[in-house]
């Protein structure tokens, strides 16, 4: 496994009780800063936190937090906090950006399939027919688009991190259309993105009808857990060749990366980790196994890498500062952010027995 260190001791039941409530806790001191903004990130324990009006693509998860929050204490006040962070997301309903999948998804998708929250079912409803509109027939996908980080290349990039969420919007209402498009999308994916023997590329660009990877497969350890994801999800919707697929990546996961905290990027052995990733990583394994003979195995796998993160320093009172994220043209760092924070408590929630990981 590359040399990367294993956690022997999976995390047990009152290590993952109190990492659940210190995180449930630590919104509410996120929104006494924030207020009526969207935390982005923020660099340390005392560190201000970047604030945005709109939400940019991690405005979901902020949403996302609050309904998972809700799911776990069962008061109506959570699910009315997030409804009305939900809410102010509508403006992103029209952005040119294939985020829009992490946005709605995460915002008020999720509302809708774990609380069956009517009004987050309209709004999810509405960006999977934005997000149809977007499918270029000629890509065979939704391209990534101009804003929200997108560029001038948007509109002929595919990105791997709104596969899974892109899924599971097209699948909220099981209209065989959406569902076609979901497994075009996922289609172009394996086309423009899959490398060999489970390892991914993070996004590709389209050029003379052909797709050219942008990024070495399998190097980055988000772009890996994005694709991940979004296959233990293509598994579950479309069948038993994507679940051999999913079963590859989880492997070369594994293989390269190992049990513990991850790099950033493989090719920088030196340079910082990735937690989020690993949280990401834990969360998908569990789904992907539900129901088979590994099971249990993956259950395990899942509970060491959460104790890895849980019992690192990356983790205090709450507060995970553990996703590595470009906080400059040229600076990456890792930061607390509503992104990484869901990742770890929808992961915690589904080892713990409160959420089934397939749902996310």
């Amino acid at each position: 496994m590359s040399g990367f260190e294993v956690i022997e001791r999976p995390l047990d039941d009152i290590e993952a009780r109190q990492a659940i409530q210190a995180i449930c806790l630590r919104l509410d001191q996120i929104s006494v800063v924030c207020g009526q903004g969207f935390p982005l990130y923020c660099s340390g324990a005392k560190g201000a936190w970047k604030v945005s009006a709109g939400g940019s693509w991690m405005g979901g998860f902020w949403a996302g937090l609050w309904w998972l929050r809700a799911l776990y204490s069962g008061r109506r006040e959570d699910q009315l906090q997030a409804l009305r962070i939900a809410e102010r997301l509508r403006s992103k309903l029209d952005s040119a950006s294939h985020h829009r999948s992490l946005i709605f998804w995460y915002g008020a998708g999720i509302g809708s399939r774990l609380l069956d929250n009517p009004i987050a079912g309209e709004l999810a409803a509405q960006a999977s027919e934005h997000l149809a509109r977007a499918f270029n027939p000629l890509l065979g996908c939704i391209p990534l688009g101009r804003d929200l980080g997108g560029g001038s290349r948007g509109d002929c990039s595919l990105s791997i991190d709104p596969l899974a969420a892109t899924l599971q919007l097209f699948s909220l209402s099981s209209e065989p259309r959406l569902l076609g498009l979901g497994r075009q999308q996922l289609q172009a994916s394996f086309h423009a993105c899959a490398g060999s023997d489970g390892a991914w590329s993070s996004h590709a660009y389209s050029q003379l009808g052909q797709w050219r990877a942008g990024d070495n497969p399998g190097n980055w350890s988000r772009g890996q857990a994005w694709a991940l994801l979004g296959l233990g999800t293509g598994a579950r919707l479309y069948g038993a060749l994507f679940s051999s697929d999913a079963e590859r990546t989880s492997r070369y996961w594994l293989l390269s990366r190992g049990l513990s905290v991850p790099v950033n990027r493989l090719d920088q052995p030196q340079g910082g980790s990735d937690p989020c990733s690993a949280a990401m990583v834990a969360l998908a394994l569990q789904g992907l196994a539900i129901g088979t003979d590994g099971e249990a195995l993956a259950r395990q796998q899942a509970g060491q890498l959460l104790a890895a993160i849980v019992r690192s320093a990356d983790f205090e009172d709450g507060r995970f500062i553990g996703h590595c994220y470009r906080t400059a043209a040229d600076v990456e760092q890792k930061v607390e952010s509503a992104c990484g924070s869901f990742f770890l408590l929808a992961a915690l929630l589904a080892w713990s027995g409160k959420l089934d990981p397939r749902l996310i």
